[in-house]
């Protein structure tokens, strides 16, 4: 039985031990370090061709491509955290205990052995009066007397008051502050980690999308809502580099516009918990072409680039895959033409503004130029969404409160004793703090010397 519990004792010591946080602290810090320095969320292709196959086995074995959800980041969490709870099990006891404890409920000799105090005899038994203005000395100094305590003596004309002034109890629980702020900081980690996502979506102007890419393996996010990009605008240096870009957006909800909002770099969109952050775009230019069968058919499209476009009655399809803005001093574009049926083989022509090209399909010839140009643009949202965050913040604030009260929330505590017995007066101050003791002890000099002051200008009178 002794040894069982002596066991449990080892565990639990090893498990509340400031080795062990230090020892995951320094770990997760370097971790977090690797996390930033190695990009997360990209293809196990892109690590393989950018650190080489040696360094790529151990970043797939780690999972340092995702430091921040890997099993053993967690762990360390789950361990940081596990050391936290013990820690604060086995200490709260004590400072409830302490929390309680009476300050006033001192003996006497006690204060006698201080090591910071001073003691006054005054050879008569002082009035009420003069025991005030010594009172008013020290609450002048050093704060309002909140309590005193009678305390019985023997003989007559024996009586002996004790005052005291306590500031800063309560810091005793500012490391419990810190310990349950990382702990809320943790969890709304793991929340965000679970319950949220991150992504990006490129939307042309007029398009409308309902779901986003997750980063890293591109999967398919849906929004819940749909976002509309209604306009882009951009506006350039005189070198060309871009200057300002925004979104014009609309989000639509069950078929009604919810909201309409411009994203800026620095200035994102919030609905639902969700942000739309402007970070990229692409131009895209909308071709016009005018396509003339030999059976007197005419027709004019407008279509984007990479995309495929079906001809009617035609049979066949059309598709923009390149544009240059000059050859030979003229626009361009490289101009696919394929059909629905796999029995006739696509082809590709280069067709320049002003200079008409020429294609055969299905026995059929088609005359095509390049009538229009217009430049539109799609706009690159990343998006994320982290339920946890108002958590993490809560934990911040309480941490910087926390630290605060540790290091800057001393509890003090100052008695005066005032004791009448056998003709003569005992006036005895001491003070006692859990830290800055420097401090203190300069605080309480001035309390010392201005009671000094009081009792000195009694006795000339």
């Amino acid at each position: 039985m002794k040894a069982q519990k002596k066991s449990e004792n080892s565990i639990l010591n090893f498990l509340s031990s400031v080795k062990l946080a230090i020892t995951i602290f320094i770990v997760l810090a370097v971790t977090s370090i690797i996390g930033t320095l190695i990009p997360q969320g990209e293809s196990l292709q892109f690590y393989l061709e950018r650190y080489g196959p040696n360094l790529f086995n151990i970043i797939k074995l780690l999972h340092l491509n995702d430091t921040y959800h890997s099993w053993w980041y967690l762990s360390l969490l789950g361990l940081f955290s596990l050391n936290l709870l013990v820690c604060i099990s086995r200490r709260l006891p004590y400072t409830i205990e302490l929390l309680k404890r009476d300050s006033l409920k001192v003996e006497p000799n006690k204060l006698e052995r201080m090591p910071l105090k001073a003691k006054w005899t005054i050879n008569s038994l002082i009035d009420k009066e003069r025991e005030g203005s010594i009172v008013n000395a020290l609450e002048r100094m050093a704060g309002r007397v909140k309590r005193k305590r009678s305390i019985s003596m023997e003989g007559e004309n024996a009586s002996s008051t004790l005052y005291l002034i306590e500031k800063g109890k309560l810091s005793y629980l500012g490391l419990y502050v810190l310990h349950f702020s990382l702990l809320i900081i943790f969890i709304g980690a793991i929340i965000g980690n679970y319950f949220g996502f991150g992504g990006s979506i490129m939307i042309g102007e007029g398009e409308t999308a309902d779901f986003i890419y997750r980063t890293g393996d591109n999967h398919r996010i849906p929004l819940g809502f749909s976002v509309r990009c209604d306009d882009f605008d951009i506006q350039f240096y005189d070198t060309g580099a871009p200057k300002l870009f925004k979104s014009h957006v609309t989000i639509i909800e069950n078929d009604k516009e919810v909201m309409s909002h411009e994203i800026l770099v620095n200035s994102p969109l919030t609905y639902k918990g969700v942000r739309f952050y402007q970070a990229s775009y692409q131009p895209i230019p909308i071709i016009t072409l005018k396509v003339t069968g030999s059976n007197g058919w005419e027709k004019e499209f407008s279509m984007p680039t990479f995309k495929k476009v079906p001809v009617d009655k035609e049979g066949f399809e059309m598709g923009i895959m390149r544009y240059l803005p000059k050859v030979h001093g003229v626009p361009a574009v490289r101009l696919w033409i394929g059909a629905a049926d796999d029995d006739i083989e696509p082809q590709a022509i280069w067709i320049l503004k002003g200079r008409d090209s020429e294609f055969t399909l299905k026995d059929r010839e088609y005359r095509v130029s390049l009538e229009n140009i217009e430049n539109k643009y799609l706009t690159g949202l990343q998006v994320k969404k982290d339920p946890g965050v108002p958590l993490v913040y809560l934990g911040c604030l309480g941490l910087i409160v926390g630290i605060m009260v540790v290091f800057w929330m001393p509890h003090k505590k100052i008695w005066l004793l005032i004791e009448r017995k056998n003709g003569v007066t005992d006036v005895l101050l001491a003070g006692q703090t859990n830290k800055n003791k420097g401090g203190f002890k300069k605080g309480f000099e001035e309390v010392r010397g201005a009671i000094e002051g009081v009792i000195e200008r009694r006795k000339v009178s």
